[in-house]
Order: structure tokens, then sequence, then C-alpha cells
């Protein structure tokens, strides 16, 4: 065993041209699946993580009351059922934020336009400062008054620059009009995705615009320790809030998405609905929604599962060629090798030290091949890593502070790794029988 492994190490270099062609196909396909699924995998991380950022937290729990006029109104007015939910749990949850958002539109001079706004409580929520990404002026003053941090692109387009006042028209949860006064002290890096266009302020200021105490808010904002339990504890949340209080279904039948990821994302973009609630559905204290950033992410999970699978249909595809390529080499290696397979055969060497050289000087192929793809591919992440691309708003949901993150997955690379050799092996595996079954004889008299 151990010398036909020998020979055929040796065999590899005496057919260079071919040893390499082939070796270069394997690393090639390597390449591909490599870099597509750390490409994939990397911008999930990266969009996860920003719009965490965005919104405050991995789960949101929004909350509705009903007025003294029958109208829902987005507000959580008793947060007692809630914080003894989330005791439970305390032990899995990073922090946990308390927001308003309004969505209304901003005046500067001539020019309006649409923005939504949070209100962020700046005492409690210490790591902002560093979640955000600053274009232009400071957060120094974050904690006054009426200062405002907007999306740079937003601050452009209105034509305002660090230190003008600005005017923001909103509406009150009961559907008053509303205006305001806002500084503007910081620009953040805009983005292309609508749901990251957010400006950011006080939330006392601005709960006194959209017409609620200074102290009250519209949303918790959950972050955990790990993100793999977001969907696990939401479920989990989902049950005890259920079974305390009132409760939007999370799911409908017909769809993934149901009244109570409906109206926690309202909330989330600043939407009152002022709907009126019929008699017979009115309820006491405040109703409960809950939505994840996974339910804001599913056109995004919907398409890096399309990626991946193109992608590993393209793989397999490759694979399928070199296999074709490893058949009809080795087809030839065995023509040409026919007398001296002869010669070994003659000298005592069994059928199965001729399948062993075969199959051995294929799988090393292989996998010298993809171990070299492999290699290539932890080369162009980190050229790719290194690069930034700040000053693209298009990329800006895929970026963490300008530059890409590429997530090579070891457990992924070793499954594709075992898929080649296995693939190599089964392609080589008819030229190798048949070399093993020449007769000794026979091979010796053969000329080509």
């Amino acid at each position: 065993m151990i010398q036909s492994i020998r020979i055929a190490v040796r065999n590899i270099s005496r057919q260079k041209k071919r040893s390499v062609l082939l070796g270069s196909a394997v690393a090639f396909g390597f390449l591909v699946i490599t870099l597509v699924n750390g490409f994939t995998a990397g911008a999930l991380g990266t969009t996860k993580t920003n719009l965490a950022q965005t919104f405050g937290g991995h789960i949101y729990i929004g909350g509705t009351v009903v007025s003294s006029r029958g109208t829902e109104l987005s507000l959580i007015e008793n947060d007692t059922t809630v914080k003894t939910a989330l005791a439970k749990f305390e032990d899995r949850i990073a922090s946990i934020q308390y927001r308003s958002r309004s969505s209304g539109t901003l005046y500067f001079g001539t020019k309006e336009r649409s923005q939504k706004i949070e209100g962020i409580d700046f005492s409690q929520e210490k790591e902002f400062p560093k979640n955000v990404e600053i274009q232009r002026g400071s957060l120094r003053d974050i904690e006054k008054d009426g200062s405002l941090i907007l999306p740079d692109d937003t601050a452009k387009k209105l034509g305002a620059e660090i230190g003008d006042t600005v005017l923001f028209k909103t509406s009150t949860i009961s559907g008053q009009q509303n205006v305001g006064e806002f500084t503007l002290i910081a620009t953040t890096v805009s983005s292309s995705i609508l749901a990251l266009e957010t400006g950011y302020t006080g939330r006392g200021y601005l709960n006194s615009l959209i017409g609620i105490d200074g102290s009250e808010y519209q949303t918790i904002n959950i972050t955990l320790k790990n993100v793999a339990e977001i969907q696990r504890l939401a479920d989990s949340l989902y049950g005890e809030l259920a079974r305390l209080s009132p409760v939007e279904s999370r799911f409908s039948t017909s769809s993934s998405m149901g009244p109570g990821n409906v109206a926690a994302m309202r909330n989330l973009m600043g939407l009152n609905s002022l709907k009126a609630v019929p008699k017979t559905e009115r309820w006491e204290g405040t109703k409960f929604s809950l939505t994840t950033i996974e339910d804001l992410m599913a056109p995004v999970l919907s398409l890096v599962n399309i990626m991946n699978a193109v992608s590993f249909g393209v793989f397999l595809i490759l694979l399928l060629i070199i296999m074709v390529g490893i058949l009809n080499s080795y087809r030839m290696v065995m023509i040409e090798r026919t007398e001296e397979i002869g010669t070994m055969r003659a000298l005592g060497v069994q059928k199965g030290g001729i399948r062993t050289i075969f199959m051995a000087e294929a799988l090393s192929i292989s996998a010298l091949g993809a171990l070299g793809g492999y290699a290539l591919a932890l080369l162009i992440a980190v050229i790719v890593m290194s690069l930034n691309f700040s000053g693209s708003s298009v990329l800006s949901i895929f970026l963490i502070h300008g530059h890409f993150t590429v997530a090579l997955s070891p457990i992924q690379s070793l499954r594709n790794f075992l898929l080649i050799c296995v693939m190599s092996l089964v392609a080589v595996s008819m030229p190798a029988r048949r070399a093993a079954n020449l007769k000794p004889a026979e091979a010796l008299r053969a000329t080509y």
C-alpha cells in the first residue's frame, strides 16, 4: 500500500501539464463555491448587524392601546407584563432599548424630505455612539433637546449643514399634525436601503411632538447575547406574553407574516394605524406585538438561499466536468502505462496495488487542487476585506465601517472538500479497475 502511494505521488510529476490542468480545474471549482458561500454568509451577517444597530436590537415588541374614542394608538402604556416576561430570559439578553419613532416630513428652506426619526434615550443607550457611523459633525451635543442626526444623503438633498435648524412635520399618535424644530449636529453614512435611512433624536423631545409623555415609549427592542437564539427566544417570549396579556398573532395561515408582525413593523417604521376598533374587539391595557430581525430580513434570507443554491448547482456542474476530465485523462494514462503495468504485475504487484496507484494519484491531484483553491479564496477574501467602500451608499447595507465581511465556513469548506475527493475517486474508479484487470502477459506484449 505505502509503495503504491509513493509510486502515485511520483507519477503526478511525470505528466506535469496534465496534473496542473486537472488540479487547476479542481482549484477553480473550489474557489468559486468557497467565495460565493463566504460572501453570502458575510453579507447576511453584516446586514443583520446593520439592521440590529439601526432598529436597536434583534427582537422588537410593540404595543397598542384603545383610546377613549375607540381608535388604536401605538403606545406601550403599561410595561409590567412585558418586563415580567423578559425577566425569565434575562440571562440570554445583552441589553434592552426603549424607543419611540415617527415618520414625517423635514423642511429646510424651500426643500422637503420624507424621513423616519427614532427617539432614543441616549443616557440609557451608552453604546449608541459606538454603533453609528458618523459622516459629518459630532455627537458631542447628542443629549441636548432637539439635537438631530440625519443620513448624509438626506441632509445634502435638503441642503442643510451641521448646525442648521430644520423643521419636522409629523402627526401625534392620535392623528393631530405637529411641527418641531431640530438642530442638525451630525450625519450618518447613507444607505440605499430605505430601512436604514433613519434619523435619531432624544426620545423625550420626539415624544413631545407625537403627543406622549417624555418617559413613555412605543417599542421595546431586545439585543441578544447569542444571535443564533433569535427565533427560539422570540417564540418563548411570545408564548409568555400571550399567557399574561392580549397579543397580536405572529403568523397567519396564508403567509409567514401575521398581524403581530405587521403591527410591530409598523411601529418600527413610525407609522400609526389610527384604525377604529369595534366594541366587541376592544381590549384593556396594552396589546403587544412581536417581530424579529429575521422576519424583517426574510427577503434577504430568500435571496441568500437562492444564491447559495445556484452557486452549489454551478459547483456540481464544474465537478461533473472535472469528473469527465479525470475519467478521460486516466483512460489515456492506462493506455500509456499498459506495458509498465504489465511489468509491475509480472514482478508481483497485486490488482489492489494497481488500483491504489491510480486512485491515490487522482485523489492527490484533487486534494492539492482543492487546497490551492481554498488558499486562493483566503487570499482574495483578505484583499476584499482590506478595501474601503465607505463612499458607496448602494453597498452600505453590506458593509461594516466601510468594509465587506467574508465569512468562510470551515464546515462548509470541509464538506465541499470531501465531496470533491469522493467524486474524484468515483471518476477514476473505472480506468483504475480496468488497469488492475490487465493480464500481465498481454500488457507486456501491448504496443501503442
